[in-house]
């Protein structure tokens, strides 16, 4: 039996202390210093999106085709954990849990708010008209550009460039590892708490802007849909605290109890709201709109991915498009040691099969029927979907779309649902992965895919990202929590841009690195 550690003696100081305090500060300002916070946050938005959208574009887009390379090409057959390594799981759970562990609460806050949004206030650059016919029909062209190959494609490729380190090359389930190739035992260095710290810094600060949305939504839903006016704090600090001890719990109970378990009831509920408002919503339009503007996004993919209106200079790119690259790179790397964790026994195809393209075509549906269901009963002026969103915010489109069909106050009750499934999984996940990487490994756990982090552990950081998430409210709400992750990709793109040559690397010398081949063998 192993013996009782203290907290102290189980973290991982380097990793831990410097994100824990630095977040903490920030946490602490936000609250106590609302104004400063948000001031801060909007200077250094302005200087990265000035100065590095370019980078944030090229970047991104690099990852997108980094994936398609390493799942489609001859390495795509490889099998993580060698030749004979039998999966964990079922493909079910591994997609339910791949889905909704990184961005289900984004989609069910912009399910049906951004392509409303596209449909009434296009980009000023496109030369649409608001409300007309072509606004209508390019308004999913834009959404699938900021919801689809990209935020996967960067989660994936988080994910590549580790999962065959750790699972044939037998290295430690870390950030770091996944320089091996490039850097060899250094990666197993002083560097590597640093990295880790840098990570879960960024990642917290995501996750601040995630469960923001999150919050916002179910706050601003309960005051609509009850017709209540309760104040905005308050409700925060409840449904906050709510969330908190339901994911905490959920982190505590480990990966195939608690995450898978919420994982499925999240997905049951999503394909329940996405049935409803196909069958409801005007199947037919939803169908043609659909089609449609998979169509536009896919035929203007590269020059609307490259696209940074240099002398339009509007602003829309870097608010819109420029975010939401920033939004998923800033957690990526830990979405992708949690990706990892679930992929023994698949081939690296697989792999991107699951974690990119699945998740791409539920995106197209997501966002198609909810999207195009939407817009169609503005076009037939049958509701007031977008008169809502101008009284109440953005946070209320999704209910002020739901009591539009039938067994509205049914399907309210599913939207709920879905806001607290969507924003536990993704705390979940991250709160048992930054953890486990703020923990000292044990010898006998490097090579694990889940490690023991002590609940203390788990409950610090999982609080931690609640009062984050209060912190950027309070200060600003919409505003500070999208910018806010602005301020933290800037370095992880650059990093994981190293791990993808690091991978190219050792996929060019797979035979060399891979510990689970016996001499002569090959997949």
């Amino acid at each position: 039996m192993k013996e009782k550690k203290g907290f102290l003696k189980v973290i991982d100081k380097r990793a831990f202390f410097p994100p824990a305090i630095l977040l903490t500060i920030a946490t602490v300002i936000g609250v106590a210093f609302p104004h400063t916070l948000q001031k801060a946050v909007d200077v250094t938005f302005d200087f990265t999106t000035t100065n590095f959208g370019w980078f944030y574009a090229l970047g991104s887009t690099f990852l997108v085709v980094f994936c398609l390379w390493a799942g489609f090409s001859k390495y795509g057959r490889i099998r993580l954990g060698g030749k004979d390594a039998k999966p964990e799981m079922s493909f079910a759970k591994w997609f339910a849990i791949a889905l909704t562990s990184g961005i289900a609460i984004g989609v069910v806050f912009y399910g049906v708010a951004e392509p409303m949004i596209n449909f009434t206030a296009p980009p000023e650059f496109s030369g649409l008209e608001p409300r007309s016919p072509e606004a209508a029909e390019a308004s999913l062209k834009y959404v699938f550009l900021h919801w689809a190959l990209h935020p996967y494609g960067i989660y994936t490729a988080a994910g590549l460039c580790l999962a065959f380190v750790f699972w044939n090359m037998k290295r430690k389930l870390q950030v770091s590892s996944a320089l091996y190739p490039l850097i060899g035992e250094k990666a197993d260095g002083q560097a590597v708490s640093w990295i880790n710290a840098l990570t879960i810094f960024a990642t917290i600060a995501g996750i601040g802007t995630s469960l923001g949305f999150g919050v916002l939504q179910a706050a601003s839903g309960i005051n609509y849909v009850f017709g209540t006016d309760f104040d905005s704090g308050v409700l925060w600090i409840v449904i906050i605290g709510f969330m908190v001890l339901i994911y905490t719990v959920a982190a505590c109970t480990g990966l195939h109890k608690g995450v898978a378990l919420i994982s499925n009831l999240n997905v049951y509920v999503y394909f329940v709201l996405l049935a409803w408002g196909f069958l409801f919503g005007g199947a037919l339009f939803i169908i043609n709109n659909t089609v449609t503007g998979v169509g536009k996004y896919l035929s203007s993919f590269v020059s609307e991915s490259m696209y940074l209106e240099p002398a339009m200079a509007t602003g829309w790119v870097s608010s819109n498009t420029i975010f939401y690259y920033a939004w998923w790179i800033a957690f990526a790397p830990l979405v992708g040691v949690f990706l990892v964790k679930l992929a023994k026994g698949r081939t690296i195809r697989e792999f991107v099969l699951v974690n990119m393209i699945a998740p791409v075509i539920f995106t197209f549906l997501w966002f198609g029927v909810f999207g195009s269901s939407a817009i169609s009963m503005e076009l037939g002026g049958n509701c007031n979907i977008v008169a809502d969103i101008a009284s109440y915010g953005s946070p209320v489109a999704l209910f002020a779309y739901l009591k539009n069909l039938p067994l509205s106050g049914l399907m309210v009750i599913f939207g709920f649902a879905a806001i607290v499934f969507s924003f536990v999984t993704l705390a979940e996940a991250q709160t048992l992965t930054i953890a486990e990487l703020t923990c000292v490994q044990d010898e006998e756990d490097e090579t694990k895919s889940e490690r023991n982090a002590p609940a203390s552990v788990k409950i610090f950081w999982g609080v931690l990202m609640g009062l984050m998430a209060f912190a950027l409210l309070y200060s600003g709400g919409v505003s500070a929590i999208q910018t806010a992750s602005i301020v933290c990709a800037l370095p992880i793109l650059a990093l994981m841009l190293v791990m993808a040559a690091s991978y190219i690397k050792g996929m060019k010398n797979y035979r060399e690195y891979d510990q689970t081949l016996e001499d002569g063998e090959d997949y």
